[in-house]
């Protein structure tokens, strides 16, 4: 009741205001869904750019810290090609004031050569199996080594898994000047080579060394605030790209903890983690959703902008064309009134503009002139001809006796057990019936197939089944409608025509193809004798006459058969129209007939 309702308040509108809302309709709908598509697949770019970015970010940073390992496996491993060193270190007896001299110029120029290999190196520190601590450092500082051995990180590198080892970052409290800063320590813990414990190689570097991103990425990370952390074993921070850039002292950073999972489960940020150095090291970006979203909603703007304008665009243009449209609509209702009165000598005025409802216009005023002559003189005449012409052709064959009559022979002829009589009689009466009670509206391309095949059966008993029917048409086709008897004259013709002698069997094939918008062509061929030109010309001739012509104008192409081309031709166009045909045509190997009626 409420569809109904609506569909009659509207109904119930102008037609000015129905132009003008539908257009607008018509056309913001597509507008909102287009620009809210874009947005979704804009704010979705951005989101997936960014964490692609983010990847690759962490990508690099794996890549860095890989090479910062491998890198630095090596440098700690160099020192156990120093067998000079590694006697040093190994020795639990102390030794003499010259010995110790002449150790002092032997680490001495380990340590220079070490810190011109690796420059980032800011300390170096060997621990030998006594606990004593030999160092060097860069910068004119020195390590207290009894603050050094105190030292959280320290006590526990002995228990290491691995042979080498990187500390969480820490104080430089153990310096006896630089105290302030932040460092990691990298480090291997020494074996001699019968396997017994030999001391300990450690670098103390600036933590803010350890990721060397491009400036491309940088500034990109910048732009999105992406933070990068690096992660050991037990969580500790090793790395923060926001101490790494002065944004937070990395007093905050020395001794935090750090799960990706943790901060993941927060939902204004973007956690993507990846492993390095074969799992020992976890490296997570952190994308800020804000400062993701900044971009997003400056497309969700322009956006809404943009819909917004184009309301009222479309609202102006709705409202000056709906009433440019209406305004002669309504000119031409009050003549209509004036007509409905009886005043034919009321006439439209027609508007300068050259449209289709000037057009509409113009026709109205030739109809009204013409309006009595058409419907008195033309129209009703027209169709009482034209519907006295088609029953006519229907009433050409009126077999319902001798329909009758077979029957009953047939019925003789199963009881005296003649089945072969009896299926050529059924298959005639098949035909008669189809004759005789097929009505046009009723009448579908299968009727006519099965009443030709019928018809070539009765043929093949006598020509000793010389005759093959190959049907090639769609479901489609063989539901649309057509007028009754039409193929088997056409049948009956390949038959009479084509058929030449026993040496050959004649194959007739009824095809279709489609023409656009909505017609069928339906072809049938014969691999039979081929008509001269002259006679096919001819006989399209006759076929293409006007229905309407006159009985001087027909002419009867097979006066034997009694349907024959000529009336199927007059049938089609008195029930499709003039732009329906039949024509017959040869391509080479036989003779086709082409039958275009409408798809229904």
């Amino acid at each position: 009741m409420a569809h109904r309702s609506i569909r009659k308040r509207i109904g119930a509108w102008k037609l000015r205001n129905k132009l003008m809302i539908s257009y607008f309709v018509a056309s913001i709908v597509p507008i909102i869904v287009i620009s809210i598509t874009v947005y979704q697949i804009s704010s979705k770019s951005v989101e997936e750019a960014s964490q692609e970015f983010a990847s690759l970010y962490i990508s690099q940073a794996t890549t860095n810290l890989d090479l910062f390992l491998d890198q630095h496996d090596k440098s700690t491993r160099s020192v156990l090609l120093e067998r000079d060193i590694m006697k040093i270190l190994g020795s639990e007896t102390p030794f003499s004031m010259d010995q110790t001299i002449e150790n002092k110029k032997v680490l001495q120029r380990f340590f220079g050569r070490l810190s011109e290999v690796y420059p980032e190196i800011e300390s170096i520190m060997l621990v030998d199996v006594r606990g004593d601590i030999h160092h060097f450092t860069k910068a004119a500082d020195t390590v207290n080594t009894s603050v050094l051995q105190e030292q959280h990180w320290y006590g526990s590198i002995r228990e290491s898994e691995h042979s080498m080892f990187v500390t969480a970052v820490h104080d430089k409290s153990y310096y006896n000047h630089d105290k302030g800063g932040a460092a990691f320590t990298v480090g291997r813990v020494l074996w001699d080579y019968d396997g017994s414990y030999a001391g300990m190689i450690l670098f103390d570097m600036d933590p803010s060394n350890l990721i060397q991103l491009s400036k491309d990425f940088l500034s990109i990370g910048n732009r999105y605030d992406i933070r990068l952390m690096i992660t050991g074993n037990h969580h500790q921070l090793i790395y923060h790209s926001d101490a790494a850039t002065g944004k937070i002292p990395w007093k905050q950073v020395i001794g935090a903890a750090y799960r990706s999972e943790s901060a993941g489960s927060n939902s204004d940020t973007i956690v993507l983690s990846h492993e390095a150095g074969g799992g020992g090291f976890l490296i997570s970006a952190e994308i800020p959703l804000d400062k993701l979203l900044a971009r997003i909603k400056s497309i969700e703007h322009v956006t809404i902008w943009a819909i917004i304008v184009s309301l009222l665009f479309i609202i102006i243009i709705s409202t000056l064309f709906s009433y440019r449209i209406t305004r002669p609509i309504l000119e031409l209702r009050r003549s209509m009134k004036q007509v409905e009165l009886g005043q034919y000598s009321v006439l439209s005025p027609v508007p300068s503009a050259n449209d289709e409802i000037s057009g509409l216009i113009k026709s109205y005023n030739n109809m009204i002139q013409k309006n009595k002559e058409l419907i008195e003189d033309v129209y009703i005449a027209g169709i009482k001809r034209k519907q006295a012409q088609f029953l006519a052709l229907q009433a050409q064959i009126n077999p319902h006796m001798l329909y009758n009559t077979l029957e009953s022979i047939r019925m003789k002829a199963v009881v005296k057990s003649q089945d072969d009589i009896a299926e050529m009689i059924k298959r005639l009466a098949r035909m008669f019936k189809h004759s005789l009670g097929m009505q046009v509206e009723h009448n579908r391309v299968r009727n006519e197939v099965e009443y030709a095949a019928n018809y070539l059966y009765l043929q093949n008993i006598r020509y000793d089944n010389r005759f093959t029917l190959e049907v090639n048409l769609s479901d489609q086709v063989l539901d649309t409608q057509i007028i009754p008897i039409s193929f088997q004259p056409i049948v009956e013709n390949c038959i009479k025509h084509g058929f030449q002698d026993y040496s050959k069997s004649l194959i007739i094939k009824i095809e279709e193809s489609r023409i656009p918008p909505n017609d069928v062509l339906i072809r049938i061929v014969d691999n039979g004798k081929v008509l001269s030109d002259e006679k096919m010309r001819k006989i399209n001739a006759i076929l293409q006459q006007d229905v309407d012509a006159g009985a001087n104008a027909i002419v009867d192409l097979d006066t034997i058969q009694g349907i024959g081309l000529r009336n199927i031709a007059e049938r089609i166009k008195m029930q499709y129209g003039e732009r329906y045909y039949i024509k017959i045509g040869s391509e080479g190997t036989g003779t086709y007939v082409e039958l275009l009626i409408p798809l229904q």
